[in-house]
């Protein structure tokens, strides 16, 4: 009964031991995923941001970009570190309404509190 219970505790051991390693596996490749970097988004949300912080007054900017089953862009979201005022607001929603073919109606674009803008 004892050697029986002990190897039990040992099976469960061999457990953790697993799940410990497959999760250390599952964060690794994570990173490699995401090339560890700090980047993340899709290869278009990624290509939009480096794009959008080429115009004057936006500062850092991070993009969210949602799609239909089709692909077809339905929304957007732009957090823009410089946005103060009304004039960068409209050239980052013309750029991406003509970037991403997408009415301006689905367009929102925020200062970013975190990197320390607002409109």
């Amino acid at each position: 009964m004892v050697k029986r219970l002990l190897d039990g505790f040992r099976g469960a051991r061999r457990f953790e031991w697993f799940a410990a390693l497959a999760l250390a596996a599952l964060l690794a490749l994570l990173l490699l995923n995401h090339g560890g970097g700090g980047e993340t988004g899709t290869p278009l949300e990624l290509r939009v941001e480096r794009i959008l912080q080429r115009i004057e007054g936006a500062g850092r900017v991070s993009a969210m970009i949602t799609q239909g089953e089709d692909g077809a862009v339905t929304g957007v979201l732009i957090v823009s570190e410089g946005l103060s005022d009304m004039k960068t607001y409209l050239r980052l929603q013309r750029a991406v309404s003509a970037l991403l073919d997408v009415a301006p109606e689905h367009i929102e674009i925020i200062g970013g509190e975190a990197f320390g803008g607002g409109l």
